[in-house]
C-alpha cells in the first residue's frame, strides 16, 4: 500500500449541537445557559483545531445535531464552522446518527463544496489519498450491524471506515447498530472512526485502530468521561490517535471521607479543600458529592442539610457548580434492636431481585411520562444511589424517632 507520510485527521462525534437541557437549567439557569452555547464553542475550538494542526480532514461520525430537526441558528452555527475549514482547505467528512438521522441537511442551502455527507447512495468518497467508507442512519432503529453494508477497501489507498454504532462490551446507550470489534478490525480497513457511546475507547489489532471518539463536551454528570476530539496520524507505521481535550464544562465525581466526632469547622475546611482540588479546567466545573463515613451518619435523615452545607463552601470556589450530593454513612451507630431489625429487613428487600425489577418498572414508567429533555433527572444508572440514599435515611429518621 503506497501510504502517504503523516496524513492527519481530525476525528470528532456526538456533538449534539443544541442540545435541550432543561433539567440542568430547572437546578441552575446559568449553568443550563452555559452548557446550552457549550456546544457551539466547542465545535468551533474543533475547527481551531483542525487548522492550527493543518489536518487532510475532518471526520464527524454523527450526531452533530440532537434531532432531525434543527432549528436555522444551529444549522447555521453549523455551516459557519465548515466554512472556516473550507476556507483553510479542509474537506469534512460526516455521517448521520441515531439522533439526527432524519435530517435534511439540504433543507437550508448547501453545507458547503468541502463537506461531504456519506449514506448509503455514496458510501465512499476519495479525499487526497485516502478513501472514506460510510453509512448513515435513517429514520428507523438500526437493530443489525452496518458492517456487511460497507465497501471493500480500495487498493493502493488509506481505508478510513466512518460508523456510528454500538461495538460490544459497551453499555449505558441504546444499542443501535451493533457490531463486533473483531470484525471491525478484521475488515482491511486502516482507521475506524466511531460514534455514539459517549466514552472515549480504543481497539487496536493486526495494523488496525479503531476509536470512538467520545462527546466532545459532556451534558450532565453521567457523561464525565468524554470531553475531547482524536488527532490521527496514519502513515507507514500504521495509525496512531491522541486524545485532544475541549470540553468547556467539566463534569465530575467525588467521594468525601467524613471521620466521626469531627467538628463542624473541621468537616467544612475537609470539604472546601475537596472541592478545590475536584475543580476542573479554566471553565466552570459541575461536581456530584458523596459525603462518606461515620461523620456523614448525621446528615443520612437530612440530605438537604448536606446540600445546603456544600452549597455554602461550594460558593467559595469560583465557577464550580453542585449537581447533587449523596450520603453514604457506612457503619451506623448501634440503633434500638427493633430499628434495627426493620433497617435489615428493608435492605434485604431492597437486595431482592423483585424490588429491583419493581423499582425499575417505576423509574420508566416516569420516565415515558416526562418530556425527553427532563428524562435525565430520572436516569436508571443512578437507580442503586437512590436505594442506598433512601435507606440510610429512612433507618436514620427510625433511630430518631426511637430515640425521641
Amino acid at each position: 500500500m503506497n501510504i502517504l507520510p503523516g496524513m492527519r485527521i481530525l476525528h470528532a462525534s456526538d456533538l449534539h449541537l443544541d442540545s435541550p437541557l432543561r433539567s440542568v437549567a430547572l437546578r441552575d439557569p446559568i449553568l443550563g445557559e452555559r452548557l446550552r452555547t457549550a456546544s457551539r464553542d466547542v465545535l468551533r475550538q474543533i475547527v481551531d483545531i483542525a487548522i492550527e494542526k493543518e489536518v487532510d480532514a475532518l471526520v464527524l461520525a454523527g450526531d452533530v445535531f440532537d434531532s432531525g430537526v434543527p432549528d436555522v441558528a444551529a444549522r447555521t452555527v453549523l455551516t459557519v464552522a465548515l466554512s472556516r475549514l473550507g476556507a483553510a482547505g479542509i474537506p469534512a467528512i460526516l455521517i448521520r446518527g441515531n439522533h439526527d438521522g432524519l435530517l435534511d441537511h439540504g433543507r437550508y442551502g448547501p453545507l458547503g463544496d468541502n463537506v461531504m455527507l456519506l449514506d448509503h447512495n455514496r458510501p465512499t468518497v476519495d479525499v487526497g489519498g485516502v478513501s472514506y467508507h460510510g453509512l448513515s442512519h435513517g429514520g428507523q432503529p438500526e437493530t443489525r450491524s452496518f458492517l456487511p453494508r460497507y465497501p471493500t477497501p480500495v487498493p493502493g489507498r488509506i481505508n478510513v471506515g466512518v460508523m456510528h454504532c454500538s461495538p460490544d462490551g459497551t453499555s449505558g446507550h441504546d444499542p443501535y447498530a451493533p457490531c463486533s470489534v473483531s470484525e471491525l478490525l478484521g475488515h482491511g480497513y486502516d482507521y475506524w472512526a466511531l460514534g455514539h457511546i459517549h466514552k472515549r475507547q480504543e481497539w487496536r489489532g493486526h495494523g488496525v485502530l479503531a476509536v470512538m471518539a467520545g462527546i466532545p463536551q459532556g451534558r450532565h454528570i453521567r457523561e464525565a468521561e468524554g470531553g475531547s476530539v482524536t488527532l490521527v496520524e496514519i502513515d507507514g507505521h500504521g495509525a496512531r490517535a491522541e486524545a485532544i481535550p475541549v470540553e468547556l464544562v467539566a463534569f465530575r465525581e467525588i467521594e468525601v471521607p467524613m471521620p466521626g466526632e469531627e467538628a463542624l469547622e473541621a468537616q467544612a475546611d475537609r470539604v472546601r479543600e475537596a472541592l478545590a482540588a475536584a475543580r476542573a479546567g479554566d471553565g466552570p466545573s459541575v461536581l456530584r458529592v458523596t459525603l462518606s463515613g461515620p461523620g456523614a451518619q448525621v446528615y443520612s435523615a437530612r440530605s438537604g442539610e448536606a446540600a445546603r452545607f456544600l452549597k455554602v463552601l461550594a460558593e467559595d470556589v469560583e465557577g464550580l457548580h453542585l449537581d447533587r450530593v449523596l450520603i453514604k454513612p457506612g457503619q451506623a451507630p448501634a440503633a434500638p434492636a427493633l430499628v434495627g431489625d426493620l433497617a435489615a429487613t428493608m435492605r434485604e428487600e431492597a437486595l431482592s431481585p423483585g424490588f429491583r425489577n419493581e423499582a425499575e418498572r417505576m423509574l420508566t414508567d416516569l420516565r415515558d411520562v416526562m418530556p425527553a429533555e427532563l428524562r435525565e433527572v430520572l436516569d436508571p444508572g443512578e437507580l442503586d444511589d437512590l436505594i442506598e440514599e433512601g435507606l440510610a435515611a429512612v433507618a436514620a429518621r427510625l433511630a430518631l424517632a426511637e430515640g425521641t
